[in-house]
């Protein structure tokens, strides 16, 4: 009678994650990653990000430039296995989606009776984009980045009046805002007054002259 021991190794399992989103400058925490029978783990990336710790079962990863312009990053959970199993991998996908830039340009001045051309607002990685106003004046499109917008008489009689853009983005990014103010001048009206007949020698004083809204 002879006798041998067979010892069975239990198969290594690993489950990397459910695919998932973030924004440009987020982290993210793979917190339901799991593991069965490993003997070590490792976490390797697609892209140029970092793990806090490669080793953990649940670390944070911090995407890289790369990752960001790419708009993805594949990460590889290995689970090594004790001999002669061998190790298992599992990969899961992070979506990396774009923060909306917008500048509304710079604060102008113009005179009562004119529209103004936003000329000067730009927006980036934006889906999409809408101005409003603090005032009722109109813009000729609001959903464009460089629209013309015409003060109301409301706008005029209050002197200035908020413009403010926002772009849009997909989940989880927020939208983005910024604003420019319009200052509105009151257009200078003047009379010199009424014709009048004066006698050689004599003055004439301007007493029927006027001037509204003139700085000088």
């Amino acid at each position: 009678v002879d006798e041998m021991i067979l010892t069975i190794q239990a198969p290594v399992t690993v489950f990397a994650g459910i695919d998932s989103e973030i924004c440009e400058g987020s982290d993210y925490f793979l917190a339901d990653a799991t593991s069965l029978n490993t003997i070590g783990l490792l976490w390797t990336t697609s892209g140029t990000g970092t793990f806090d710790d490669p080793t953990l079962q649940n670390p944070v990863y911090t995407p890289g430039q790369e990752d960001i312009e790419a708009g993805f990053v594949t990460l590889t959970l290995t689970g090594q296995a004790p001999a002669p199993c061998t190790e298992v991998s599992d990969e899961m996908v992070i979506t990396i989606r774009r923060q909306a830039i917008v500048s509304a340009g710079n604060d102008v001045d113009i005179c009562e009776g004119s529209s103004y051309t936003l000329s000067d607002a730009t927006a980036i990685h934006a889906q999409s984009i809408i101005w409003t106003t603090s005032g009722s004046g109109t813009f000729n499109n609001p959903s464009l980045v460089n629209p013309v917008y015409t003060p109301s008489l409301v706008d005029i009689f209050n002197g200035t009046v908020t413009l403010t853009i926002t772009g849009n983005v997909l989940s989880p990014c927020v939208p983005a805002q910024d604003q420019m103010i319009i200052t509105i001048a009151h257009e200078a009206i003047v009379s010199a007054g009424a014709d009048a007949t004066i006698c050689e020698g004599s003055s004439h004083l301007l007493i029927s002259a006027s001037a509204i809204n003139a700085s000088s």
